[in-house]
């Protein structure tokens, strides 16, 4: 597997954003991403996969890197001196993904699942983009929630017709998938306000992260706050449109992405950064 394809393929927003970052970094943040997406994929488009996932667990734990079918996945491995802790969290989250179709029960379950699924992508990034791994951990993890929350808020008719829903239990009177699927009138008040309250808790998440992006270099300082940006602004759009879910999936053009893009850059200060090359 070539790890540009799958980022031009699956990842329009962080691809646009992945343009601004070092080159170095770039190349070694792709491959991460083509790893990620692998594991995602084979719990969401395959069901007959946990072993595969099982294979990739225990490739992970006993650091046999060169069996993850992604070209590069091992050097950087090894030459980024990478934990693979936070990959074998997500992995585990994904095997448990494709075993039983996830039902979320209240918040606090929410938030451990969007730091299995994405909280670990931002730990494993902070070496990759030069932030301290101590110090950048929480911010980094922060933002990987807030657009994992964004992405359950897009997305809860696509979920609720493959069985699943991340919505809390709880903020929804226990609907089943079905129901939110079927969007009768009267369900639809309950989810359209659990999918509010995500896009306003993925506000917090977002707003945790700024705290982090002075630790990291201009350049991928750039080209992070892009991501977020562009991730932030479609929650803006799905609780600007009313969180009219039955409606489909909600998102931006290349068109407006381009412009966030250059609009973010042109808000940011062009202080000179000592870690910046």
């Amino acid at each position: 597997m070539k790890p540009t394809e799958v980022l031009a393929r699956h990842g329009s927003s962080f691809h646009l954003a992945s343009r601004f970052l070092r080159p170095g970094d770039a190349a070694d943040v792709t491959t991460l991403y083509a790893v990620c997406r692998l594991i995602d994929d084979l719990a969401d488009e395959r069901h007959d996969e946990s072993a595969t996932i099982e294979g990739f667990i225990n490739a992970l734990e006993e650091k046999a890197f060169q069996a993850i079918p992604v070209d590069g996945f091992a050097d950087l491995m090894q030459r980024r001196n990478l934990d693979p802790q936070p990959l074998i969290t997500l992995a585990r989250t994904a095997w448990e993904e494709a075993a039983t179709p996830r039902l979320i029960a209240d918040e606090a379950t929410l938030i451990d699942y969007c730091y299995g699924v994405a909280g670990t992508v931002g730990e494993l990034m902070c070496p990759l983009i030069g932030a301290d791994p101590q110090r950048g951990r929480d911010p980094a993890v922060a933002l990987g929630i807030g657009m994992q929350l964004t992405n359950i808020a897009r997305d809860v008719l696509e979920d609720a017709r493959a069985g699943r829903r991340y919505l809390p239990g709880e903020w929804v009177g226990d609907l089943s998938p079905a129901a939110i699927a079927e969007a009768r009138p009267i369900h639809r008040e309950p989810v359209r306000a659990a999918i509010q309250q995500t896009v306003h808790l993925a506000e917090s998440y977002y707003q945790r992260a700024e705290a982090g992006l002075s630790l990291i270099p201009l350049r991928n300082r750039q080209a992070i706050r892009i991501a977020a940006r562009l991730y932030r602004a479609i929650g803006v759009r799905v609780r600007d449109q009313g969180c009219r879910y039955w409606e489909g999936r909600v998102s931006l053009s290349g068109r407006e992405r381009t412009r966030l893009a250059f609009g973010t850059l042109a808000g940011l200060a062009r202080r000179p950064d000592p870690q910046d090359v």
